[in-house]
């Protein structure tokens, strides 16, 4: 038997409500735990030729009056120790960790110190905020006037859908959130559009093909049958991509590991959207145009 996603169209609608609820709930008690390019302080990062252990770092902290117990090691050979500070170091409390840790761990080893004023984390969370809507009033223009506001009204709650699953699963597990997690957001952004304005092309064509549509029945075949058509092209290069980020996160360098994950969330999650959502919104839409207008005929759509 064919696939029916219209059909199950209100349970993806309740899968999706319910996943909107708990990730409302888990960023509430958990909130995001934001990376030195959003939130003001300092971030150190300890570099040397010997293997580390938290334990060790904590000791040496405490010892030059730094204590701090968020210590992350990292590293193929465990020989970097990261570490985050609220308040924002002095030139002077710089430049005297840095000695002590060549004192420490001798004169190969560094320490890398960022600091960021809370007005400078401030004007970078705008920012990336300014971007991600940008991207969102530009995509729903051009499918707008590509394709009908109701495919653009679809693809966007397709796209909130998979950038709130993202953050909420970010927020759960305590994952950095930084530039490249923005950059990464912005990179599902174009993967998912491109999914969704495949599937909307082949209803249109479909709807073309059809001529006009006098039923909703009508509109639930065509809608499934561009859904199946589109379906496995959309699998099989999501899952190429897939196999590439998925060395990225086991075999790429520890300061894109939160770009990969986010990658990683982002592609299984558009993939759904694409199909369980965006369409299913635009069905819907368009079901609802047809009951005012009396069960009136939906014309065949003009190519431009």
């Amino acid at each position: 038997d064919k696939l029916d996603f219209v059909k199950h169209r209100k349970k993806f609608y309740t899968l999706s409500i319910v996943i909107l609820a708990v990730g409302l709930g888990i960023l509430a008690i958990f909130k995001l735990n934001l990376g030195i390019d959003f939130d003001s302080g300092t971030r150190v990062e300890i570099q040397t030729e010997e293997a580390l252990t938290k334990e060790q770092v904590q000791e040496f902290l405490a010892s030059v009056g730094v204590e701090n117990d968020n210590v992350v090691i990292s590293g193929e050979q465990e020989n970097i120790a990261v570490t985050r500070f609220v308040d924002d170091f002095s030139q002077q409390q710089t430049l005297d960790l840095q000695a002590a840790v060549k004192k420490e761990y001798g004169e190969a080893a560094e320490a890398n110190v960022s600091t960021v004023s809370p007005k400078v984390g401030i004007e970078l969370a705008k920012n990336a905020i300014k971007a991600l809507l940008i991207a969102a009033l530009g995509i729903i223009i051009y499918v707008a006037i590509r394709f009908e506001w109701r495919m653009g009204l679809g693809a966007i709650v397709s796209l909130l859908h998979d950038v709130f699953f993202i953050v909420a699963i970010f927020s759960l597990f305590r994952m950095e959130v930084d530039i490249t997690f923005i950059a990464a957001v912005l990179t599902i952004v174009g993967y998912s559009i491109n999914d969704t304005i495949v599937t909307f092309d082949r209803i249109r064509e479909n709807i073309e093909r059809a001529g006009a549509i006098t039923t909703k029945e009508e509109l639930a075949l065509i809608v499934n049958k561009s859904l199946r058509q589109t379906m496995g092209r959309s699998l099989n290069t999501i899952l190429t991509v897939i196999v590439v980020v998925v060395a990225l996160i086991f075999l790429g360098a520890p300061s894109i590991q939160g770009f990969s994950i986010a990658l990683l969330i982002g592609l299984l999650t558009g993939v759904y959207s694409s199909i369980c959502i965006a369409a299913q919104v635009w069905y819907s839409l368009k079901s609802r145009q047809m009951d005012k207008s009396g069960g009136a005929v939906v014309e065949k759509e003009k190519k431009e």
